[in-house]
């Protein structure tokens, strides 16, 4: 370890001692921004006398494919401002404007949208840490996300500022206006502003993006590269205040009461800028009774699945609080804690009649911002109810409630110091209160973390380190007490780069309580080598490959688990199909520690040879595709082995309307996992199973303007577990002992399906009226359907429940009331 230390130091000693500054030769570009008194019109033509003032910044340079080299067309962007705004004025040069892509879509289609674009990065306090991009389409489609280079993120398609634009395509290229009102920015007091800015052009046919400032791709980090935007001065950060009041209603049937229901809701979202660089976002009686279906599984392993978060409060602004890997957003009005318990100790005539899935959440607040020296400070909380389950008597129809969860108390405090090169140093702290007797479930949970990264100055070699620290208070004042640390140093950037990571997981590290972790009680050695072409070679565009050793042990006690080998290579082509394959080999099989879900307890799995790897075509075209393929054989005695297919085309009709299928087919043979347990016995249950899992999903959108679409998406999840009457019992070496007396049955049949049909209209900036239909079926069972058309039928007439709601947000800033008073 010392060694390699000395290693690293010796390479960022080197790199801060040769290389220039931001590790390119040459100055920034500068750009001055011109004052007006009356403002541009925002209509898509640079005909305003506003315009004819302003220097224009030209001479792209290209990021790719060719880095470095003379942008194919010539671009030319203006600035303007005055007491209220920012204007950019941008053309487009293109001698075949016929030519231009211009694909609709809906809001922050960042990727895949098939069109030209143009975006506008901004760091008002120029510290090459944090800011924001603004993009637009060629099509009029508008894309606007935070950004950071201190977390592993990096940016934030969620956060939705209020800002105007306007496209036109004209003879010789496109245009774009943009308004960006300063309650949009945060920026400091100063009587003379500086700013970090870049602009990005894309050539979409061409797949060619420019920038005004260079940019090295083999760094990746574009806003190392910022150029400056001068000649702003007199201007004052705007009281920053707007309150999105809302209203939702919801009727809703099930099958198995065949009776509709409905509910009426209201509640605001507040945002308030208490000062030039924080802000505070309050969201009140919030409602997300609208966000997408979740993509439920069958889960037959030791851990939880960890979902997507949907809800836009908690993806909006969260990239201070994303530091750390200590918070998980979905734990917040997630299943309540004592959700399983309503089914302890019921009588014989009793059943489980109302048990919400989720807490109802009260409210949350965020607060978040950087000062003038570069600290950001984030502080996050939020409230949810008392929760309980009712239990009904048949016989007496007497009824009866259960504690599922007391009133829980979320908080979380997150300081974040900018350094020099991109460097930072933070701190985390997430704290979980409930208002009852501590005990098994209910008691106070402490995680305090920090990490550190440091870069030296060409950003091309870097040390990063994470510690955290988990606790549990019960009455007892006893404490669960565990630990978590981590290491990775090394060249992460260039074409060729290694690094090494180390992490040490205690037994008693859980920071689950607002956090997520898989696993614990671990330790794992990683190492990687990798090379890449950045510059086209042949029919080969770019191409990123490496090689990766990682070694596994328990922590406590000290035994091997896993040795693993992987090969990965991904390659863009000039064609514009990309290919990716992944190799991976386990010489010495694996000793599962968590499989058995007892501690002490192994199950050897034999070595495994995987194989991975997907086929994408040129998304320029109106039809285009993906396929994918994974297989695995395990050399074990069992005659074991695993076999994915992927296919997903979609089909664009013209530039409005759009359609897609997602088919996945997964089959294992002889697949061996745990069933069940007998502590009293000190018996653990294996059984070899036969599994089929197969993923439908359809997707459509018809976007009928830049601001009303309609979308459409259908997903049926199907996964058949046969296990044959296999059963083994798990012996103390990890080994399988076959037995003939397990009488349990096993054997599943699980179907999800899922319909989320959306149709939203931004009548006004910020306002939005959203109509959804869900529909929702989730069935199991122990019957076993073999053919996929009977268990299709079998799930359309199982218990389901459709919702219809009709939502109302209306954005009020003060500023613009102001202006209109």
């Amino acid at each position: 370890m010392r060694s390699i230390i000395v290693f690293i130091g010796i390479f960022l000693l080197f790199e801060i001692n040769t290389l220039g500054v931001n590790g390119i030769s040459g100055a920034k570009k500068d750009l001055k921004a011109v004052s007006v008194q009356q403002p541009p019109k925002i209509d898509g033509y640079l005909d305003d006398l506003a315009w004819e003032n302003a220097i224009p910044a030209t001479d792209f340079v290209q990021y790719s494919p060719f880095n470095g080299e003379k942008a194919s067309f010539r671009t030319e962007v203006r600035i303007l401002y005055d007491q209220t705004a920012l204007y950019v004025g941008a053309k487009m040069y293109d001698p075949y404007p016929d030519s231009i892509l211009t694909q609709l879509g809906q809001r922050d289609a960042d990727r895949g949208l098939n069109s030209d674009n143009f975006s506008f990065d901004i760091n008002p306090f120029n510290d090459g840490v944090n800011g924001m991009t603004f993009k637009v389409s060629a099509s009029g489609v508008k894309t606007d996300k935070k950004r950071t280079t201190s977390s592993r993120r990096g940016s934030d398609t969620n956060w939705d500022a209020v800002w105007k634009s306007k496209v036109e395509i004209v003879e010789d290229g496109w245009i774009v206006e943009m308004k960006i009102p300063y309650s949009a920015l945060r920026f400091p007091k100063n009587d003379v502003q500086q700013w970090g800015v870049n602009f990005w052009r894309e050539i979409r046919r061409k797949r060619e993006w420019s920038a005004w400032n260079y940019v090295d791709n083999e760094v990746g980090n574009s806003f190392n590269y910022l150029g400056l935007l001068d000649g702003i001065k007199d201007i004052k950060p705007p009281l920053r205040l707007s309150v999105t009041p809302y209203v939702s209603g919801y009727l809703e049937k099930s099958s198995e009461s065949n009776s509709w229901s409905n509910s009426y809701n209201g509640g605001m979202d507040l945002k308030y800028g208490i000062n030039e660089s924080f802000t505070l976002d309050m969201t009140l009686i919030p409602d997300f009774g609208q966000v997408q279906s979740d993509d439920e599984i069958l889960n037959l392993s030791p851990f939880e699945v960890k979902y997507n978060e949907n809800r836009q409060f908690f993806t909006e602004g969260t990239e201070l609080f994303n530091k750390g890997n200590i918070f998980y957003s979905r734990r917040i009005g997630g299943r309540p804690n004592g959700y399983w318990d309503a089914w302890d100790d019921l009588g014989d005539s009793e059943e489980v009649i109302s048990n919400p899935a989720e807490a109802k959440l009260i409210n949350a607040t965020k607060v978040s911002g950087r000062t003038k020296g570069g600290l950001g400070i984030g502080v996050f909380n939020g409230m949810t109810k008392r929760m309980y389950a009712e239990i009904k008597d048949t016989e007496t129809d007497e009824t009866r409630s259960v504690l599922t969860q007391p009133f829980t108390n979320y908080n979380m405090l997150v300081l974040d110091q900018g350094l020099k090169n991109n460097s930072y140093l933070s701190f985390q702290n997430t704290n979980v209160w409930r208002d009852a007797p501590n005990d098994e479930n209910n008691y106070t949970a402490n995680v305090t973390s920090t990490d550190f990264k440091l870069l030296n100055r060409s950003n091309l070699y870097s040390v990063y380190t994470q510690a955290a620290v988990s606790q549990k208070y019960y009455d007892s004042l006893d404490t669960d007490l565990g630990y978590r640390v981590m290491m990775q140093l090394g060249k992460t950037g260039g074409v060729f780069r290694f690094f090494y990571e180390t992490e040490i997981i205690s037994e008693n590290y859980d920071p689950n309580d607002m956090g997520y972790e898989r696993k614990s009680n671990e330790v794992n050695h990683q190492g990687t080598f990798s090379y890449n072409i950045f510059k086209p070679v042949g029919i080969i565009q770019s191409s990123r490959n490496s090689f990766e050793v990682e070694y596994t042990s328990l922590y406590k006690p000290a035994s091997f688990s896993e040795l693993q080998l992987s090969l990965n290579t991904f390659t863009s082509f000039m064609n514009f199909w990309y290919t990716r394959l992944e190799v991976q080999y386990k010489p010495l099989g694996t000793h599962d520690f968590y499989e058995p879900r007892v501690s002490g307890r192994s199950f050897y799995r034999y070595p495994t040879m995987e194989l991975s790897g997907w086929l994408s075509t040129d998304r320029r075209k109106k039809l285009y595709g993906r396929l994918s393929m994974d297989y695995a054989k395990p050399y074990s005695p069992y005659n074991q082995n695993f076999l994915g297919l992927g296919i997903g085309p979609t089909f664009r009709l013209n530039d409005r309307l759009q359609m897609s299928y997602d088919l996945r087919y997964n089959l294992t043979n002889n697949s061996i996992g745990y069933v069940a347990g007998n502590e009293a016995q000190d018996s653990i249950y294996f059984g070899m199973r036969n599994t089929i899992t197969i993923s439908n999903t359809i997707e459509s959108s018809l976007i009928f303007n830049s601001r009303s679409y309609l979308t459409f998406r259908l997903r049926h999840y199907w996964s058949r577990v046969d296990y044959n009457d296999n059963y083994f019992l798990l012996k103390d070496d990890g080994y399988l002992d076959p037995i003939d007396n397990y009488e349990g049955t096993s054997d599943i049949n699980y179907n999800s399906f899922n319909i989320d049909m959306v149709y939203v209209w931004r009548f006004a900036p910020g306002s939005e009226m959203s109509l959804v239909w869900k529909n929702a079926i989730y069935s199991s069972s122990d019957q076993l359907i073999n053919n996929f058309w009977d268990n299709l039928n079998h799930t359309l007439d199982s218990p389901q429940v459709n919702s219809f709601s009709l939502k109302i947000l209306y954005y009020l800033d003060y500023q613009y009331l102001r202006r209109k008073s």
